[in-house]
């Protein structure tokens, strides 16, 4: 059984490395701060370095916040371009602009290893069950290589084309979550505002032409105002939301809804509601519809 060195043992990453522990594979992790006993408690073993963990594994998979972190660890002073071997496999999970991963993807080329494109739609608490989904994206005889790994580490994931595509598809999918979950708040608050009982508008609607994923799961937070733990908080979809947008830019295209929905988001990130669940952009236009009647919230 292969050897997968995992880089990034956070939310998403931790869950990811021990679903691969639980499919027999030996794991290697890496974390910023060196020290990870959830890891160690399951049977992983941590590297000292990107560079210590490239030198023993055959495929290598990184999920990073940001496009700086992943460059770091790749081509830093003790990045895993020094010590890959060549044929290794980097899956890079991280949600970042494709022109990055792709001037990446060329320089491990150089050494003689791979990378694909590999983004995860779903929020942490998926992750972990296997109910997140992986973009696959770039040369097809390399995902084939690593089918059995990308098998442990969710449980649906799909092969979405040439290198930067999953990345593409994350984004569509994130501009659905965003504009979906501002349709259903908008939808909750109409109904509070009638009086209507909320629990008889969700069982109604869900099951209906008009319902959504968005409304199933976040339409009782919206109706109990729990936001609280945060499945998926605001900051996580904020970030890609800002991708999204320059991607557009870069385009030179227009999505009036996807704009219209990044303002609601925007807004609650400016009033400092990063860490609370995206449902509760309900109290957003509850309150934006509170100040335009002259009324408190």
């Amino acid at each position: 059984m292969r050897t997968i060195g995992v880089i990034g043992l956070g939310k998403m990453g931790l869950p990811i490395a021990e679903n691969l522990l639980g499919r027999g594979f030996d794991v290697v992790g890496y974390r910023r701060s060196v020290e990870c006993p959830e890891l160690e408690a399951v049977g992983g073993t941590l590297a000292s370095s990107p560079a210590d963990l490239a030198a023993s594994c055959e495929v290598i998979v990184s999920i990073l916040p940001t496009e700086d972190d992943v460059e770091h660890v790749i081509l830093g002073p003790e990045g895993t371009l020094s010590t890959m071997r060549p044929g290794t496999v980097h899956i890079e999970m991280s949600t970042i602009p494709v022109t990055g991963k792709l001037e990446l993807m060329r320089q491990l080329e150089h050494v003689g290893t791979s990378m694909l494109d590999c983004p995860i739609s779903g929020s942490p608490a998926m992750v972990g069950p296997r109910l997140a989904t992986v973009f696959a994206s770039g040369a097809v005889q390399v995902i084939d290589r690593v089918a059995d790994v990308l098998d442990a580490i969710s449980g649906p994931w799909v092969r979405t084309g040439d290198f930067g595509t999953g990345t593409h598809l994350k984004y569509i999918s994130s501009m659905l979550v965003a504009t979906h979950t501002v349709a259903a708040a908008e939808a909750i608050v109409l109904a509070r505002r009638n009086n209507l009982d909320l629990d008889l508008v969700q069982h109604t609607l869900e099951s209906s032409i008009a319902g959504s994923a968005l409304l199933a799961q976040r339409g009782p937070r919206m109706a109990h105002r729990s936001w609280r733990p945060a499945p998926g908080p605001i900051a996580t979809l904020h970030e890609i939301l800002d991708q999204i947008e320059v991607h557009l830019h870069d385009l030179g295209e227009r999505r009036p809804v996807f704009e219209a929905a990044k303002a609601v988001f925007d807004q609650a990130m400016a009033d400092g509601w990063g860490e609370l669940d995206i449902a509760s952009v309900h109290d957003q236009i509850s309150t934006e519809d509170a100040l335009a009647q002259g009324v408190s919230k």
